[in-house]
C-alpha cells in the first residue's frame, strides 16, 4: 500500500497553503502530522495571527491553526481511490481482506457536529475548577476539502499521558491516584451532560444533520460488534465452544443490526437511551495541557482544562456506546499494559456519568466487552507493550464474559466488592 511520494505530498501542501491564501487562515508554512488515515493533517503556522483571544482566559491571539484535508485518495495509500464528490470510497479493514464502504469527508459531519457543540456548555456537577470544551472549526471550504479547526497547542492526550505514568514525566502532569479520580469524574460527567444537551428536543436539526452517519455507523459496527469472533477464534480452545460460538454469533447479528436503526423524525420522541452519540469517545481523545500539572485545588482564576477533540464518528446511537467504549479503553490499559492508574480514572468516570437504567448498565458492558475483543486487532506486534499469549487470552476472556453476561442480563457477574463495574450495577436481584 503505497504512501504518497515526497513530491505529491509537496503538492498537495502546497495547494492548500495556495487554497488559504485568499482567507484569512492564510499560513506561511504547513506541516504535516502523523495520525490521518483518510485525511491529510496538517499544523499550519498563519501569516497573521487570529485577532481574537482565548475566550476562556483572554489568552493571546492565536498563531498556529489544525488542516485537515481530503484527496481523491487515501492519505495512507495512493492506490486506494476516494470520491470526493460522492463522499464514499474504500479503504482496507482491520478485520477482514474485504475492503469497506468509508465516507471519505466525515469532515461534513464534523463541520456541522462542531459547529452544534460550539453552543454546548456542559454542567460538570457543580465543580468550578475545569473547563471542558471542544476546538473550534473557523472554516470548512467544500470546493476543496478543507476544514481549518482551532489549534489546541501545548497539549497531550490522555492514552499518552497514562502511559508516561511510569516514568519522571508523570510529575509534570501530576496524574496521581486523585487527579485521575477527578479527571475521570468529569470526564464521566461531561459525557452525561452532553448525551442528555444532544437528547434534548432543541437539538432535533442537529441529531437529523449529524445523526445519520451511515458510513461511520457501519465502521463502528465492523469494529465492535462484526470482528468478535473472527478474533476468539484465534484460541479456540480456551475461549469458545459450540454453545459460546453459537450465542456469540447470535448477540453479534442482533447488536450489529442496531447499527442501521433509523434515525426518529424531527418531531418524534427519543427511544430511551438512544440519540447523539460522540462516537469515538476513547483516552485518545481526550486533551490535557502539557504545561503545567494538574492542580487538585487551581488558584483563583485559574482552572483545569480538558478538551474533547475528532467529532467525525459522531452519529445516531446507543448512549451505552460512549461509555462502554470508555470503559474498555480504560481498562483494556491495565489488563493488557499494566497501566494501575487508569483504574482510579475508570472509578471516576462511572461516578461522574452517574446512575443509568439497568438496560444502558448492561449495553455499557457488552459495548466495553468488545473494546477489550478488539484491542487484538490494535494490539501491538512489536516493541515494549506486546503482550504474552498469557496475558492476551486472559483480556479476551473478561471481554467476552461481559458481552456474555451482559447478554445474559446477570447481575451477581457485575455486583461485588471486586467488580470492576459495581459502581454500574447497583440494582437488587
Amino acid at each position: 500500500m503505497p504512501a504518497p511520494n515526497q513530491a505529491e505530498e509537496d503538492a498537495i501542501a502546497a495547494g492548500i497553503v495556495q487554497n488559504l491564501s485568499k482567507t484569512r487562515y492564510a499560513c506561511s508554512s504547513v506541516t504535516q502530522l502523523t495520525g490521518g488515515s483518510a485525511n491529510f493533517v496538517y499544523r499550519g503556522i498563519l501569516t497573521q495571527p487570529l485577532p481574537w483571544p482565548d475566550a476562556d482566559n483572554g489568552g493571546p491571539a492565536k498563531t498556529t491553526v489544525i488542516i485537515k484535508h481530503s484527496t481523491d485518495f487515501v492519505a495512507i495509500d495512493k492506490d486506494f481511490p476516494l470520491d470526493v464528490t460522492r463522499c464514499v470510497g474504500f479503504l482496507p479493514s482491520r478485520i477482514s481482506s474485504d475492503p469497506i464502504f468509508l465516507l471519505v469527508n466525515e469532515q461534513i459531519f464534523e463541520e456541522s457536529m462542531l459547529d452544534a457543540v460550539a453552543a454546548f456548555h456542559p454542567q460538570i456537577n457543580g465543580d468550578d475548577n475545569v473547563i471542558i470544551k471542544t476546538p473550534r472549526l473557523y472554516l470548512f471550504d467544500r470546493q476543496t476539502n478543507t476544514q481549518v479547526i482551532e489549534d489546541l497547542v501545548d497539549t497531550d492526550d490522555l492514552k499518552s499521558v497514562i502511559f508516561l505514568d511510569h516514568d519522571a514525566r508523570s510529575l509534570r502532569f501530576g496524574l496521581g491516584p486523585s487527579a485521575a479520580l477527578a479527571i475521570g469524574r468529569y470526564l464521566g460527567s461531561w459525557l452525561r451532560s452532553f448525551h442528555d444537551w444532544a437528547s434534548a428536543p432543541e437539538q432535533a436539526g442537529v441529531r437529523t444533520s449529524v445523526g445519520e452517519n451511515r458510513p461511520m455507523r457501519d465502521l463502528k459496527r465492523m469494529v465492535t460488534y462484526d470482528g468478535l469472533l473472527a478474533v476468539l477464534r484465534n484460541y479456540p480452545d480456551e475461549l469458545l465452544g459450540h454453545e459460546i460460538e453459537a450465542t456469540l454469533q447470535t448477540i453479534a447479528d442482533k447488536m450489529g443490526k442496531e447499527f442501521g436503526k433509523p434515525l426518529p423524525k424531527e418531531n418524534e420522541p427519543l427511544e430511551d437511551g438512544w440519540g447523539l452519540i460522540h462516537g469515538d469517545y476513547w483516552s485518545g481523545n481526550v486533551l490535557l495541557p502539557n504545561n503545567s500539572p494538574w492542580k487538585e485545588k487551581p488558584g483563583f482564576g485559574g482552572a483545569n482544562k480538558l478538551f474533547i477533540i475528532d467529532w467525525e464518528f459522531a452519529q445516531y446511537g446507543h448512549k451505552a456506546y460512549d461509555l462502554g467504549q470508555m470503559i474498555g479503553d480504560l481498562w483494556e490499559r491495565n489488563i493488557f499494559n499494566g497501566v494501575d492508574i487508569v483504574m482510579p480514572v475508570l472509578k471516576g468516570l462511572l461516578e461522574g456519568y452517574g446512575e443509568v437504567s439497568e438496560d444502558m448498565a448492561f449495553r455499557a458492558a457488552m459495548h466495553a466487552g468488545t473494546q477489550l475483543v478488539g484491542w487484538y486487532n490494535r494490539r501491538p506486534r512489536t516493541g515494549a507493550l506486546v503482550a504474552s499469549r498469557e496475558v492476551i487470552v486472559e483480556g479476551l476472556t473478561i471481554g467476552r464474559d461481559l458481552i456474555l453476561k451482559g447478554w445474559e442480563k446477570d447481575r451477581k457477574h457485575f455486583q461485588g466488592e471486586r467488580s470492576v463495574l459495581a459502581a454500574l450495577f447497583p440494582f437488587s436481584a
